[in-house]
């Protein structure tokens, strides 16, 4: 196994590994400067409770990896469709075991982020949901200098697995363009990898509290005060997930002979509720890897768009209920289940919406979002999180090919179109409603560039129009 050679290697010095504080100190000459001005200015950030550890970590610690549609760097030695300022090579064995990174810090250090992300230690459950579900484990080591990964089966499409994976060093110490300086606000800092933002402070705020601020994540339905909206690179998709008693008591009927799934979908009208609840914003589905992940695949045309009007029978006292688990916090999903409700008392049936925790004897409805652009490990991941899945024989069957790993692109979406296909007929996942994700941001603020998790990084923003 050789590495490349064309990129000149730093070998840190011994002492360096005392304190990782003076580490990214050493690397400020060596950083990327893509912006010349100070930083200055400041900007508020509205963040739902849920993704404001990714938001954090995204903006304190330099990402391992990142895909070469948000940057303007050259790609990496052996990964050429990632660019990195902390890996300078790539390369791997004949069969995709084991792979070797040359990288410009701490190789301790990056062995240490690596077996973070590898081990569902971040803020992000991705990736290892998704090795999970393909049986896969990792052994990270140093190994003269660089960082060995070594799998028990094939991993083709490795780089991908660490994209956005943080480094962040056992000691903590900031790795980003900014840091903690208070509770709520992150403040611009120097001598990372990068060069240092040109705003010189992020104000973060409750999603509550998002009427006056500058940038608000993923809003549902009206964005009060924003001047401009981004969209993030693919939509979410909102899932009906069945436990498997419930998939054979069938209480939505989408086994039924007569109408059966389609039924369904024509009495649910998710255009209405989109339409309702976030301003048109998405659509039916009946594919769960959504547009920009997957080729889209067209809705087969409603022949009608009129059903019987749903009676509410009474449901006696001690009748049977279907317990739901339903997120707080998306108008959308709120909605679908209201409609869902309707559905099923018009069965005899009262839906048992939960917020607490998700159980085994009902099922959830989940507003998901694939962690990548690739779809195999998109899935991979969304049946890593529900064990539930994978008890059907087919979706198990799929779940086996080894090409949901491979290095051709083509051969990871062809064996996720498969898995995807065995996850839908087996009625264990019904999906309703893609809906884009959506960043309101001042239409003064400039630079802002969408994460495909839907994070907005800011560390190229800058105020112009004026400020």
């Amino acid at each position: 196994m050789t590495l490349p050679t064309t990129h000149r290697r730093f070998k840190p010095p011994a002492l360096l590994g005392c304190a990782m504080a003076m580490v990214v100190g050493a690397f400020a000459h060596g950083a990327l400067a893509r912006r010349a001005p100070s930083p200055g200015g400041s900007v508020s950030v509205a963040v739902p409770a849920e993704l404001l550890p990714t938001f954090i970590e995204a903006h304190a610690y330099v990402p391992l990896f990142e895909p070469r549609q948000l940057t303007d760097d050259v790609g990496v030695p052996g990964a050429p469709e990632h660019s990195s300022r902390v890996v300078d090579a790539v390369s791997h064995s004949d069969d995709d075991r084991t792979w070797r990174l040359e990288v410009r810090a701490p190789p301790q250090e990056v062995a240490h982020a690596i077996g973070r992300c590898l081990a569902g230690r971040n803020e992000r459950r991705f990736p290892v949901d998704a090795l999970r579900a393909a049986g896969v484990v990792a052994d990270v080591s140093v190994t003269g200098g660089d960082v060995t990964i070594v799998f028990n089966k094939p991993v083709g499409v490795f780089p991908e697995l660490l994209s956005w994976c943080p480094l962040r060093p056992s000691v903590g110490t900031p790795t980003g363009p900014y840091a903690l300086s208070a509770p709520g606000r992150l403040s611009w800092r120097s001598g990372g990898f990068m060069a240092p933002p040109l705003l010189g402070a992020v104000e973060l705020r409750e999603a509550e509290n998002a009427e006056r601020a500058d940038v608000v994540i993923a809003p549902s339905g009206d964005t009060p005060g924003a001047t401009g909206a981004l969209l993030a690179p693919w939509p979410d998709v909102i899932v009906l997930v069945q436990s498997t008693d419930t998939a054979l008591a069938d209480p939505f009927a989408l086994n039924d002979d007569e109408k059966g799934l389609s039924g369904f979908r024509q009495t649910l009208r998710a255009d209405l509720l989109v339409a309702a609840w976030a301003s048109g914003r998405g659509g039916p589905t009946e594919a769960l890897l959504p547009p920009g992940v997957a080729p889209a695949r067209p809705l087969p045309p409603i022949t009608s768009t009129t059903t019987a009007p749903l009676s509410l029978t009474p449901v006696p006292s001690g009748g049977p209920r279907l317990p739901l688990f339903v997120a707080e916090g998306d108008i959308l999903s709120d909605a679908v289940a209201e409609r869902l409700a309707v559905l099923l008392r018009g069965r005899g049936i009262v839906l048992d919406v939960r917020r607490v925790s998700r159980g085994d004897d009902g099922g959830e409805l989940v507003r998901w979002r694939p962690p990548s652009r690739d779809a195999a490990l998109s899935l991979l991941s969304f049946v890593g999180e529900r064990d539930g899945l994978a008890s059907d024989k087919d979706v198990e069957t799929a779940l086996a090919d080894g090409r949901l790993l491979a290095r051709d692109p083509e051969l990871r979406l062809a064996a996720a179109l498969v898995l995807e296909r065995a996850l839908l007929d087996s009625r264990l996942v019904v999906p309703v409603v893609v809906i884009e994700r959506i960043v309101a941001v001042d239409a003064d603020l400039r630079g802002v560039v969408i994460r495909g998790d839907g994070i907005p990084l800011l560390d190229g923003a800058w105020w112009g129009g004026g400020r």
